[in-house]
C-alpha cells in the first residue's frame, strides 16, 4: 500500500493497533494523517489495515 504522508486517510483497522501510548481499535472508521497510517503499516504490517481511503 502506497501512503502519502501529506494526505489524510479514512481508515478501517482489521485489529487493534498500539502506537505509542495510544491503542487504535477496529470499531469504526478513523480519520488519520498519512504519517500515522505509514507508521502503523511499518510497525504492524499491511494486514493490520482493512482499508484506507484518501480524504
Amino acid at each position: 500500500m502506497k501512503v502519502n504522508p501529506e494526505k489524510s486517510y479514512q481508515v478501517k483497522l482489521a485489529r487493534p493497533v498500539k502506537l505509542g501510548a495510544f491503542t487504535y481499535k477496529p470499531l469504526n472508521e478513523i480519520d488519520m494523517a498519512g504519517k500515522v497510517l505509514a507508521a502503523i503499516i511499518e510497525q504492524d504490517g499491511e494486514d493490520a489495515i482493512d482499508y484506507a481511503r484518501p480524504l
